[in-house]
């Protein structure tokens, strides 16, 4: 006896059609357990033969004990012991129910497509179309692939870079989330099922017949009380197994509910609740171009195909599309990919983007210029550019300057026209094979104010694209003197240098305090101060303050206040040094209001513990170079050489310093660009911190672990003095870089790749100068391709300092960046700048053909199909194509369940109904008619 019912645990769900997901079948089997235990067939035999001969004696000795009786009668009590022997041996083969489960998991497709920085280059031979990202783009939002795919299979679709797994973007087929409301348990009469009322019906005709067979035979009508007890034990028997077989199914319901005499609560039935793994959650891409933009550094193929495979059961994965140019130029090959694919058994189906051949074209790839110079301050303007085609080209490249004029327009014929006058001129050779050549340009501005640069190319004829020949950047040519106040625990090595330095250069003013010092000391200064500035009027002269291992104790709590609004309120930039003499005695201090104050302007949490025990170290024997970050990479005060290349040679070459200052930890929201590399000095895994930074309001806070810099000199004094004379123009951007009395906009970094994302941060004040306090800032953010978009800033929560605001955008095209926030009214305007300049990172720009060969075999060693995609593809014609040789893999599981106990008891008291029934009319009518 078999009941099948269906109930589907993980429902589909779909916006636009209908989705694979998990399904269970619930399938309730009954069989009789005894019949698994009997084998060979001497023992049914056996059975077969014992059951024959306990019905032949049963008949044969109630024929001969009731003779005398009506025929009725006889065959009455004939039936009531047959069906007594008979529910024994039903009984004797128990009788089980389980439920089966029929674990369906559907069909599954994974679409992984390259989001690297040469899914930006053309998707045709033409370099005018459009890119390989957006027809991407195109292709999985206007065509319908994924409509035809989630029919058959559950659908998962990632994107990878130069991260070694991909990203989960989009899953359709994942689990349904039940809605409570759905779960209703309110009583309710449920529909009685029209055997039990059958049963029933039969049960009470038997009770009828019986009191009838009692009145007839008191009545002296003996004829009919054999009729009366026939139909009785007939009736009984019937209704009871049928009764009885309803109550023992419904183990769920009472007798009473079955027959409609309670009401029945009626849940909604739970079934085991599956688990749902992240990768088959329900996700949706609403803006697929922006998912899909081309912003990573490097293409990793094999890495993103390997943890796809990993990830997904083989046994269902239909097959693996991948969307690429196949330049896979990171991570592992593609040969470990395809052994991994050849394994498990899985297809690959690559679609190649781009041209095979590459047009002859020239382009501007990057442009490296400074955000702020000097007058008369001689600086380079780098330039990368980039060709293809079928031979090398000899170009001629143009330096051009102008006043940065927002309302010049561009020339749509000529985009690289209106970009100013030609300052210098080179001719260059450029390789065709995509490797990147550099120019160096040198200018010296004259006349101050903001300006913008641009390198531009005289392309040859066969140029296929215009807009790629020319690139700009803006500066600012900033005439005021930088204000530096410089103060010193002590004469020490790193301050004379550094002090020494600074009074050379042109473009600095230098006061100092050297607190060791004696009244009428002569120092190479502008001015020498006794004591720290005590009146705001003379502290916010300075752009910035550079202190090396200073007594702290000797400033009041006054004049750290002041200090404190200096920062804070007028983006003064703060150079901490420490030091091994003063630094110790004040971070011991433990009574002293100060030092909460003190500590606050550090970007890193300083060790409080005794000297022994600080984590520091003084008087080392040995040095040891510095440790750099990535995002020391990214530090421009870092590159004191000519490019940042060879700046980190020069770090690396640099033997080193002996000593630091304890440190815990950097602070949340610091930026560490170096720690102390002596593995021994690690503390939870974790080298002490020697360089960081941090913003402390509208203001810059550096510190170094030691004044040890000094002992760059020793490769060159022009590092050392690059060095410092950068950190100290960096630290002061905000005040040089303030357009408004009302504010300061600030961003963590000027110089960023593709794909980064900038913290912006702005210090704003109302029309009278008092903290601003509204929900929100709308900025404005001018991309190089002349789009505009809206850069929302919030109140930062935690800040103590009102009138902060806070907000995060991604660069996703190389260029100039500026963004601009607007303070005031139409009479009196107010706008703060900040520019950024995007780069290109060249291993993605040196390989800009369609890797046709590495594809293609790929798609032959998995067992797959190569289909490149041109400009002219027809996106619906490759979606049916690919929704064709992904042919659907589900796989079934059955899960056998255990016997279910409560139908069991059930049974067993149906059958002690039924035999007791049997057995009690069979006395009764055996006493009436005086039988033994």
């Amino acid at each position: 006896m078999n009941e099948t019912t269906n109930a589907s645990v993980n429902q589909a769900i779909s916006d636009a059609g209908s989705i694979a997901a998990d399904h269970d079948t619930q399938q309730i089997v009954y069989e009789f357990a005894r019949a698994t235990t009997l084998e060979g067939w001497w023992s049914w035999a056996l059975l077969i033969a014992a059951i024959i001969a306990i019905l032949f004696v049963c008949i044969r000795l109630y024929r001969r004990d009731t003779s005398e009786l009506s025929v009725v009668t006889r065959r009455t009590l004939i039936g009531l012991r047959l069906v007594t022997i008979a529910a024994l041996i039903f009984f004797f083969f128990d009788l089980h129910r389980r439920t089966e489960r029929m674990v369906t998991r559907p069909s599954e497709v994974t679409i992984l497509v390259d989001t690297s920085q040469s899914m930006s280059l053309p998707v045709g031979s033409m370099a005018g179309t459009e890119s390989r990202a957006e027809r991407t783009a195109r292709l999985l939002s206007e065509s319908n692939l994924l409509e035809k795919l989630e029919t058959e299979h559950r659908v998962s679709i990632y994107s990878f870079d130069q991260t070694s797994a991909p990203k989960l973007l989009e899953s359709r087929g994942g689990p349904a989330v039940a809605n409570p409301d759905d779960s209703a348990s309110a009583p309710t009469r449920a529909p009685v099922s029209k055997w039990a009322t059958t049963g029933a019906l039969l049960v009470g005709l038997g009770i009828v017949l019986s009191v009838l067979s009692l009145l007839f035979g008191v009545a002296g009508r003996v004829e009919l009380v054999g009729w009366c007890v026939g139909g009785s034990a007939l009736s009984f028997a019937l209704g009871i197994a049928t009764l009885g077989s309803v109550y023992a199914i419904n183990t769920q319901r009472s007798l009473s509910q079955i027959l409609g005499v309670e009401p029945t609560a009626i849940e909604p039935v739970v079934e085991d609740e599956p688990v749902v793994d992240e990768a088959t959650k329900p996700l949706r891409v609403s803006d697929w171009a922006k998912e899909l933009a081309a912003t990573g550094a490097q293409s990793r193929i094999g890495d993103a195909l390997r943890s796809v495979l990993t990830d997904h059961d083989p046994s269902t994965l239909a097959g693996v599309v991948v969307l690429t140019d196949g330049q896979n130029n990171g991570g592992v090959g593609l040969t470990a990919a395809i052994a991994t694919a050849t394994r498990s058994e899985v297809a690959v189906f690559p679609v190649g983007l781009g041209s095979s051949s590459a047009p002859t074209n020239v382009r501007v790839v990057d442009l490296d210029a400074p955000r702020r110079v000097y007058p008369g301050d001689k600086f380079a303007i780098t330039a990368m550019l980039q060709a293809s085609g079928p031979k090398e080209l000899e170009v001629d490249v143009q330096l051009l300057d102008k006043l940065d004029d927002d309302d010049a327009g561009t020339n749509e014929s000529d985009p690289t026209a209106n970009l100013g006058e030609v300052i210098d001129s080179k001719k260059i050779k450029v390789a065709s094979d995509g490797t990147l050549s550099a120019i160096r340009f040198e200018m010296e501005p004259e006349s101050v104010g903001r300006r913008r640069l641009a390198v531009r190319v005289v392309a040859p004829k066969e140029d296929q694209n215009k807009r790629d020949d020319a690139r700009d950047a803006r500066y600012e040519v900033v005439a005021k003197k930088l204000r530096v106040l410089a103060i010193a625990g002590g004469p020490t090595r790193e301050y004379r240098f550094v002090r020494n330095l600074l009074f050379r250069d042109k473009s600095i003013e230098l006061d100092v305090w050297l607190q060791t010092g004696r009244p009428g000391m002569s120092q190479d200064a502008d001015q020498v101060l006794q004591e720290f500035p005590s009146r705001p009027e003379d502290l916010f002269q300075y752009d910035t303050i550079m202190v090396f291992d200073p007594d702290w104790t000797a400033i009041s709590g006054e004049s750290l206040d002041l200090m404190d609004r200096w920062i804070s309120q007028q983006a003064g930039g703060l150079i901490i040094v420490a030091g091994p003499v003063y630094h110790p005695q004040w971070t011991r201090l433990r009574t002293d209001p100060r030092v909460s104050r003190i500590s606050g302007f550090f970007p890193v949490n300083l060790s409080t513990r005794g000297a022994l025990l600080s984590g520091g170290r003084q008087g080392g024997d040995n040095p040891w170079p510095l440790d750099f970050t990535p995002e020391a990479r990214r530090a421009e005060f870092l590159w004191i050489a000519e490019d940042p290349a060879e700046s980190f040679e020069i770090w690396e070459q640099f033997g080193g310093v002996y000593d630091f200052v304890g440190v815990k930890s950097a602070k949340p929201g610091a930026k560490v660009y170096a720690n102390f590399s002596d593995p021994t000095t690690e503390i939870g895994g974790t080298k002490p911190v020697y360089l960081a930074s941090h913003f402390y309001g509208a203001g810059r806070v550096y510190f170094q672990g030691s004044g040890e810099i000094w002992r760059l000199r020793g490769e060159s004094d022009a590092y050392f003095d690059s060095y410092y004379t950068k950190l100290v123009r960096w630290v002061s951007e905000g005040r040089l870089m303030r357009d408004s009395t009302r504010g300061v906009l600030l961003v963590d970094s000027s110089r960023v790749m593709v794909g980064e994302t900038i913290t912006v941060r702005a210090i704003l004040t109302d029309d009278q100068f008092e903290p601003l306090n509204v929900p929100e800032v709308n900025a404005k953010l001018l991309a190089p391709s002349g789009g505009i978009d809206d850069i929302k800033l919030l109140p930062l929560k935690g800040e103590p300092r009102p009138g902060t605001y806070g907000g995060r955008f991604v660069v996703r095209e190389a260029g100039s960046y500026e963004l601009r926030l607007t303070l005031g009214d139409a009479l009196e305007e107010q706008v703060l700048r900040q520019s950024v300049q995007v780069r290109l990172p060249t291993v993605e720009l040196e390989r800009p053909r369609r890797n046709d060969d590495e594809l293609k075999q790929l798609a032959d060693m998995t067992g797959g199909t190569y289909s490149p995609m041109g400009e002219q593809t027809d996106l619906q014609s490759l979606a049916g194509s690919l929704t064709s040789l992904l042919k659907p893999q589900p796989q079934t599981t059955v899960l056998p369940g255990t016997p279910d106990i409560d139908f069991n008891r059930r049974r067993n008291i149906v059958l002690m109904w039924l035999i007791a029934t049997m057995l009690t009319m069979e006395w009764v009518t055996r006493r009436l008619h005086r039988l033994a």
